[in-house]
């Protein structure tokens, strides 16, 4: 839990009124210079990606500002910044395309802001039933291979700006192939003006990393086009760009639209939210304090429904920003909302001057930040491991050929398969006594520890439940046919959990042996499982004096079984069922 969960009261909902209850004044000049820092980069972004989203470009700065303002106030992590982001637009037009709208037009813009409010309300909902942890369950594989295929989707997406053709739609692979076919119709003055701008971008980034590059790309391209008029020689400019504050309410939409939304809201949150809350770990941990995922996914509930409440569309956490706040200095979230203060007076003052941004430099800003995800040394990793490489392509593989959205189920699938079969293959592991540490260990890691002759010790590592019983019954009855013992201990120590599927797999591993002429033993069943195993009627089965508090008393009534008559045995359990070491 973070400090703000210390405070309680309304401090425990809104971060912000913590940070300014023990603010240092000190700070206030970081936080200034971090908001100009980010404001440079945001602005330039926040344009470009509202083409992404499919809505004119003031619509990013409406984001922008709905974002900060919301993510400000609730945001438990205090150098994170969150605003418009390439990813999360581009699932947003995915979303809206299905409802069957015209990009650009009254009812895009309008589904546009509804998916924000929808995505924003379920965020609020998950962090108030405190589900933070459902983040736990997402792939890292999966998450990086989305990003991956868009990173390098998203670059072929905006060719046909820094070309001058016409847009193509469809699944990335579809554009790449339409866009090599407009190949002959490129202008040349407008990829000369796109080519310029991504060379001097990506020579900013490798050299002058520190520097805007983005807003100063931008600034240039302005003056050029307005001085060399850059229209006339055919070169699309951005064209008016309105000034004034945006209509703040909620977007007229189809009652009939809402099932669509919502799952359109859930596909925004699985791609936005491990990023956000990746960005929240990171600046938790560079800076010693603790973040509340549950509060996060307030906090981004609050930055997109406002955000759409303004107009704008589906937000989230940004890395490459909190880098740049981070950089800069932040301390609070107070930067945040020195930031929206600054998009305000953009949005009230200078929105105008965009007016003649040609479109192949907005197409440049979006390349630089898509380069910025296509991560080779990520896919390299990913191929140490087959089960990990197969989750991270199948996420890339459907999203360039299919779609977006098909990306995004296809990778929450992916997960939730890689979640059930990491939980149903618990290990099963034959044990040996290692005499120096007086414990048993695993025998097939350390073969010089004694194994007991015509007695298997068998340990599961994870949960027994239903899922994974038949796996266990599998590979028991495999060590047996490998051991060829006359008794079998399960050692039930480290078995995390136990349903009544587990139970009964144990109950029928029993009756296998028994039939076998094999005695069956368990040791270390807790209280928990004891008491499950008497109410499901187990312990009539098993036999109460076949469980033991430790596996060496196990072993010794195994091999008390084997050298004694019947009569003697039934005494052997009384003798040894007690409490000894943990082994």
């Amino acid at each position: 839990m973070s400090n703000k969960q210390s405070k309680g009261g309304i401090q425990s909902y809104i971060p912000i009124l913590s940070s300014l209850s023990s603010y240092n004044k000190d700070w206030l000049r970081f936080d200034i210079i971090a908001a100009l820092s980010v404001w440079a980069l945001l602005v330039p972004q926040g344009i470009a990606y509202a083409s992404i989203a499919g809505v004119p470009p003031q619509y990013g700065l409406y984001a922008a500002f709905g974002a900060l303002i919301g993510y400000g106030l609730f945001g438990s992590a205090k150098q994170v910044i969150t605003g418009p982001s390439a990813a999360v637009a581009a699932v947003s037009a995915s979303v809206v395309v299905a409802l069957g709208a015209s990009s650009g037009s009254d009812d895009w813009i309008a589904y546009t802001a509804a998916l924000a409010i929808m995505a924003g309300l379920i965020y609020i909902l998950l962090g108030l039933f405190k589900m933070g942890w459902l983040s736990n369950f997402l792939s890292r594989a999966v998450l990086e291979g989305f990003v991956f295929a868009f990173g390098i989707g998203l670059i072929i997406d905006q060719s046909h700006k820094i070309l001058g053709v016409d847009s193509v739609d469809g699944s990335y692979f579809q554009v790449l192939i339409g866009t090599l076919q407009e190949l002959p119709e490129t202008s040349i003055p407008t990829l000369v003006v796109g080519g310029t701008a991504i060379i001097v971008l990506l020579l900013m980034r490798r050299y002058l990393p520190k520097w805007p590059r983005s807003l100063i790309v931008v600034i240039a391209a302005i003056a050029a086009s307005s001085l060399l008029d850059l229209e006339s020689y055919g070169v699309s400019i951005v064209g008016e760009v309105p000034t004034g504050l945006p209509t703040f309410g909620l977007p007229d939409i189809s009652g009939a639209s809402l099932l669509t939304l919502a799952v359109g809201g859930l596909a925004v949150i699985f791609v936005g939210f491990s990023e956000s809350l990746a960005a929240a770990r990171e600046s938790a941990s560079k800076h010693n304090y603790e973040i509340d995922s549950s509060q996060e996914m307030t906090a981004q509930g609050f930055a997109n429904g406002i955000s759409g409440l303004f107009g704008g569309f589906a937000v989230d956490g940004s890395l490459s920003k909190t880098t740049v706040a981070d950089t800069a200095g932040q301390k609070t979230q107070i930067a945040s909302l020195i930031i929206a203060s600054l998009i305000l007076l953009t949005m009230l003052f200078l929105a105008g001057l965009f007016t003649d941004l040609p479109n192949a430099v907005l197409g440049a800003v979006v390349i630089d930040a898509a380069l910025g995800l296509v991560k080779i040394k990520e896919y390299r990793r990913y191929q140490l491991n087959r089960r990990d490489f197969a989750a991270f392509m199948a996420a890339a593989i459907g999203l360039f050929f299919i779609s977006i959205l098909a990306g995004v189920m296809i990778g929450v699938v992916v997960s939730l398969l890689m979640l059930i079969a990491t939980a149903s293959q618990s290990p099963v592991r034959p044990m040996g006594l290692d005499k120096s540490e007086n414990l048993y260990v695993d025998a097939k890691k350390y073969p010089d520890a004694e194994t007991i002759p015509g007695v298997l010790v068998a340990k599961i590592f994870g949960q027994l439940f239903f899922a994974d019983a038949e796996n266990f019954r599998t590979e028991v009855m495999e060590l047996v046919q490998d051991y060829e013992p006359h008794s079998v201990v399960v050692d039930l120590d480290a078995a995390t959990d136990i349903d009544m599927d587990g139970v009964e797999i144990l109950t029928k591993i029993s009756g296998e042996l028994e039939k076998q002429d094999i005695k069956f033993f368990l040791s270390r069943v807790d209280s928990a499982n004891m008491e499950l195993f008497e109410r499901i009627g187990a312990m009539d089965e098993i036999g109460s004096e076949n469980i033991y508090t430790s596996v060496r008393a196990a072993v010794a009534a195994a091999q008390q079984t084997e050298k004694s008559s019947p009569a003697e045995t039934s005494q052997a359990p009384d003798a040894s069922n007690s409490q000894e070491n943990s082994a």
